[in-house]
């Protein structure tokens, strides 16, 4: 039935380790011309949902520095992942609501690629659809449970709730208060095209600030953090990939989809692809797996993904109030 499964997606769709812990990610080949590190970069353990209970804490402790993220084994279960999947191909039937691009599509439409959509729109038109999309993503998150039939909007609400250390957990408010950001949303990779070049959240930060200068009235983004779940592997390739160096105020790249060269504060130039002294941890999460980390201010990668079966997760971006008082998650 699940094999039945993904071969419906692959077609509907056009078609390391770093671990403190007993079990680590599976290891997979290098790209040419890049180096795995022999050990971890990172303080980054695979843990169980029950382990996370130790650490209360855990949002703050990345968003401060303590600690760098988390490999969350087992964190949806087969069957639940399987029916986010099985309802997101009758999504693709019939919605025309999927921000489709070379590599693949977004569900719903994050607001950074719903903000260039509209950009050419008089001010008076953008503020009209940018209140629409508001609005829409309320709804989708109220009927979220309704329509996919995994309330994973509670869960991830539950789940940080107990990593906050007695903070106020919820999705931020729309422009003027006016609806909602998606809490998450689904990522889809097609094969061979599939990647998500070297980046940072920082990066975003000033890549997009259009986006930001909203968000940043409520959330203090940099060094926001990210989280996925697997829902689909794929075959080969699609490992989050940490490399041995942090954002630094003033890097940038030529353009967001340049995948070797990261332009530092001084005018020199890191070639990921290339540079001798460049490492990385490369992790791959299982179906059902959530991975939760600073990647605000970790340089990564999602790593071009291989095979016939599209990488598919589901996840956004979380930071703290200016206040410390409340943790906001969105996408």
């Amino acid at each position: 039935m699940i094999k039945e499964l993904l071969k419906k997606i692959s077609i509907a769709f056009g078609g390391s380790a770093m671990a403190t812990g007993n079990s680590s990610p599976e290891q997979t080949t290098v790209s040419s011309g890049e180096k795995e590190a022999d050990g971890s970069l990172y303080d980054f353990p695979v843990v169980t949902l029950a382990d996370m209970k130790n650490h209360p804490d855990a949002i703050n402790d990345m968003y401060t520095g303590k600690t760098d993220g988390f490999l969350i084994k087992n964190f949806l279960s087969t069957e639940d992942a399987d029916k986010l999947l099985e309802q997101l191909m009758e999504v693709k039937k019939t919605s025309n609501e999927l921000a489709n691009v070379p590599e693949g599509f977004t569900y719903p439409t994050v607001f950074a690629e719903y903000s260039i959509r509209t950009s050419k729109l008089s001010a008076e038109e953008q503020a009209g659809e940018i209140k629409k999309y508001f609005l829409k993503n309320e709804v989708f998150n109220n009927q979220f449970n309704n329509q996919f039939g995994v309330d994973t909007h509670k869960f991830i609400t539950d789940f940080f709730s107990s990593l906050a250390g007695g903070r106020t957990v919820e999705v931020p408010s729309g422009n003027d208060d006016v609806g909602k950001y998606p809490f998450a949303t689904f990522r889809y990779l097609m094969p061979e095209k599939g990647l998500m070049s070297v980046h940072c959240g920082n990066y975003f930060g000033q890549t997009f600030e259009k986006f930001y200068s909203h968000l940043n009235t409520k959330v203090a983004t940099k060094d926001q953090m990210s989280f996925f779940i697997m829902l689909q592997e794929p075959e080969e390739g699609g490992e989050l990939s940490l490399f041995n160096f942090r954002w630094r105020d003033g890097q940038t790249k030529v353009s967001s989809v340049e995948d070797n060269e990261v332009i530092q504060p001084d005018g020199s130039k890191v070639y990921v692809q290339t540079d001798t002294q460049i490492r990385k941890n490369k992790l791959r999460p299982k179906k059902g797996d959530m991975i939760l980390f600073q990647g605000g201010n970790i340089w990564h990668r999602v790593e071009r993904i291989k095979g016939t079966i599209p990488r598919i997760t589901y996840g956004g971006f979380l930071s703290l109030s200016y206040d410390g008082k409340t943790i906001y998650f969105w996408s």
